[in-house]
């Protein structure tokens, strides 16, 4: 039961993770990087818009410190979620390194919405979400890196796609 209800709470965040990894393997492969590493930046570092802006940072040869002070910049705001999830996550157990680590805006909007209903495992549904949403986003990075090496188009605008789509949910949160 917890299974089936984390896969059909998390379908929303399927679609949009889907078409966003998409771009980011399509980007990826198009800068000389194969699906390997689409599989690896998305199962290691997993952080949406920080994926689109290594690889500038990988391709442009910028140095750690820049590397480090734009991670930094670019995912602070997870320093505030983390604050956040710290009386949800406290007895998670086994599960509590994974869900630190996997914690992402949409995911975050899951695991914090809502009542969980009865015969549910809390802790069980929060990793599954997390699982699950990470799993969608690595997939659409494999497709797009496949689609990217099969396909030969212009990718001019893919690379702003993230920054676009980050500074739109900022406007929108102002609201």
């Amino acid at each position: 039961m917890t299974a089936k209800y984390a896969f059909k709470q998390s379908i929303p965040i399927m679609a949009g993770y889907i078409v966003l990894g998409m771009g980011f393997g399509v980007l990826l492969e198009s800068k000389g990087y194969g699906v390997l590493w689409a599989i690896a930046m998305s199962v290691f570092i997993y952080a949406g818009s920080m994926q689109y802006v290594a690889i500038d940072l990988i391709t442009g040869g910028a140095s750690m410190i820049a590397t480090a002070l734009i991670t930094l910049m670019v995912n602070a705001r997870h320093l505030f979620y983390g604050i956040s999830m710290l009386d949800k996550y406290k007895n998670t157990g086994k599960y509590k390194p994974y869900l630190i680590f996997s914690l992402t805006d949409e995911t975050y909007s899951l695991v914090c919405s809502g009542e969980i209903p009865e015969g549910v495992d809390k802790n069980k549904y929060y990793f599954l979400v997390s699982l699950f949403d990470q799993f969608y986003w690595v997939l659409g990075s494999v497709l797009g890196s496949v689609l990217g090496s099969v396909l030969n188009f212009n990718t001019a605008g893919i690379d702003f796609s993230m920054t676009a789509l980050s500074l739109a949910e900022i406007r929108r949160g102002r609201r």
